[in-house]
């Protein structure tokens, strides 16, 4: 039965119900209309799907931003407990049961159809939900998680030597990797294993212990010998492109080209549910004209999926995972800032969410991909490093899988966070991944010791 339908039998014309239990009943409907359709949909169509007039609407929320701002009080500073801060602080309890403790709470409460996609929607639309929910999780997650692990680590305490931004990375990859699987299921309408208390277990057991923390195994030697790379700044504007310019006669081949680039702007920018009508006016074409390059909307989609996925793999990519004549550490360090350098950019992340958000095939058959060209090899790596069967005499389980995912979404995270966040992501990119592998294969300790500051009289007694 459709939604509007449902909702017209709850409150049927001319029965009155009181104002109160008519405005949940709208931030109720809000809140899935938004987690379907996004903040583009119109206050007229969630009044249909309600079942009331448009002005009844009105009389409750005389905005728009006033229904955004009841369900962002709703579904994201509802569900927080101001009981988390205290129990990572809380050294009377091993840090590992802390963390378990907080994230089996925390993703009982966030990890939702609602939540995880109304947070990615207002992202790309630059809806004012994530900064305030960010730096709520920041003050009160991240940083007690850092200064948690400088105390195991042995190091400074912050208040003595503020944390350097590779250090909070460190706690930004950890819950990167843990909200990822929210997004792969929510937003990739991925399955993921179905037992979470498990995935929470191993995901912090890596953080800690590195993979040996899982699966027990040997370490492995060797420097990674990457070149420096910074991050570049924060989000730049989309290209401005004049509405309807001066249309102009070019050869075929030119004219392909640039709608093809114009295209991939304007599926960043708008996702691919943008109106051919507008990217046609964009462009300055008459929509015939488009149509004549691009028969159907999905033959468009396949060429900008071709152009920005498919032309950016590179194929030293698959034998550099698999040269174990180079250390683990090594290839895992050069393939993800490779990798990273290759994809973090505007068009990439933002159209890959929005395909992932609107069930467009990009983003299924793009993954695919990765779980056969990296996941795979990466999974089949750290299990070489463990006493066990080698991936080619007994096949490689969820376990083993779930343990590579969990490295790629804490890296891709880092783009997620710049391009769909608006968060500029601070420090140098190769330190940044270097600590990441090491958090994986080492744990966070070692990690913490390799990018935090030393005082002074430290650096001198060394």
């Amino acid at each position: 039965m459709p939604a509007g339908r449902t909702a017209r039998s709850a409150a049927p014309r001319g029965k009155r119900v009181p104002a109160a239990e008519r405005e949940r009943m709208i931030v109720a409907a809000a809140i899935r209309f938004f987690a379907d359709q996004g903040f583009d949909g119109q206050l007229r169509a969630l009044a249909g799907r309600i079942g009331i007039p448009h002005s009844v609407l009105f009389r409750h929320f005389p905005s728009k931003e006033m229904l955004i701002a009841r369900v962002y009080q709703e579904v994201f500073l509802s569900r927080w407990r101001p009981e988390w801060s205290v129990t990572l602080r809380d050294r009377s309890v091993a840090l590992e049961v802390r963390l378990l403790e907080f994230y089996r709470d925390y993703t009982a409460a966030i990890f939702q159809y609602d939540w995880v996609r109304i947070f990615m929607f207002a992202g790309l639309r630059g809806v004012p939900i994530n900064a305030p929910y960010l730096a709520l999780l920041r003050e009160n997650v991240l940083l007690p998680i850092c200064a948690e692990l400088r105390a195991a680590a042995g190091l400074a305490d912050p208040a003595a030597l503020p944390l350097s931004a590779e250090e909070v990375e460190l706690a930004w990859g950890l819950h990167g990797r843990i909200f990822y699987l929210a997004i792969r299921r929510f937003v990739y309408g991925m399955a993921i294993p179905g037992d979470m208390q498990r995935l929470l277990r191993d995901a912090i057991a890596v953080f800690l212990g590195g993979v040996g923390g899982v699966c027990p195994g040997t370490e492995e030697p060797g420097g990674t010998g990457v070149a420096a790379v910074a991050l570049p700044p924060g989000r730049p504007p989309p290209p401005a492109t004049p509405a309807g310019p001066r249309r102009r006669r070019m050869p075929p081949q030119q004219r392909e080209r640039f709608i093809v680039d114009e295209a991939i702007r304007f599926f960043a920018e708008h996702g691919t549910d943008g109106q051919l009508r507008d990217l046609a006016r964009r462009l300055g074409v008459t929509h015939p004209l488009l149509y004549r390059y691009f028969p159907t909307k999905e033959a468009l989609i396949e060429r900008v999926y071709q152009e920005v996925y498919l032309s950016r793999w590179k194929v030293e990519w698959d034998r550099g995972l698999r040269d174990r004549a180079q250390p683990l550490r090594a290839r895992l360090v050069n393939f993800y800032v490779d990798y990273i350098s290759s994809i973090n950019s505007y068009e990439w992340t933002r159209i890959f969410i929005f395909a992932g958000l609107r069930g467009v095939g990009v983003s299924e058959r793009y993954l695919t991909l990765v779980r056969q060209r990296v996941i795979e090899p990466i999974a089949a790596e750290l299990r070489a490093l463990a006493p066990r069967p080698p991936a080619a005499e007994a096949p490689l389980g969820e376990h083993d899988l779930e343990l590579a995912w969990g490295l790629h979404g804490q890296v891709f995270y880092l783009a997620i966070r710049r391009w769909v966040y608006d968060m500029p992501v601070s420090g140098r990119l190769d330190r940044i991944i270097e600590a990441a592998v090491t958090d994986v294969l080492d744990g966070a300790v070692a990690a913490m010791r390799l990018v935090a500051p030393v005082l002074p009289h430290a650096a001198a007694a060394r």
